[in-house]
């Protein structure tokens, strides 16, 4: 499952078309921080520094997969709002 999602649907698309992608406003908690310093060589520039990495809320959390969520790189291109709503229990 991934937060990211295009406008018309990928299976839809063909060769040369257009499409919008994006993150529709979304609850998600994070599941893992990255820090890096230096910043880390992940093929693109400019190189991350902190990356975040987010389940939506309802999407139940497994311990076993380590690749599961969405990254997101802090202070990207991408215009990002991100709004704390609940720390949750501690």
């Amino acid at each position: 499952m991934s937060l990211f999602r295009t406008s018309p649907e990928p299976w839809e698309l063909k060769a040369g078309d257009t499409c919008l992608v994006g993150i529709p406003e979304t609850l998600v908690r994070i599941i893992d921080i990255g820090r890096y310093d230096p910043p880390q060589d992940v093929g693109w520039l400019p190189r991350p520094h902190t990356m975040l990495v987010v389940l939506p809320i309802d999407h139940p959390i497994d311990p076993m997969d380590e690749d599961q969520g969405d990254t997101i790189c802090l202070d990207s291109a991408e215009p990002l709002k991100i709004e704390l709503v609940s720390r949750g229990a501690v």
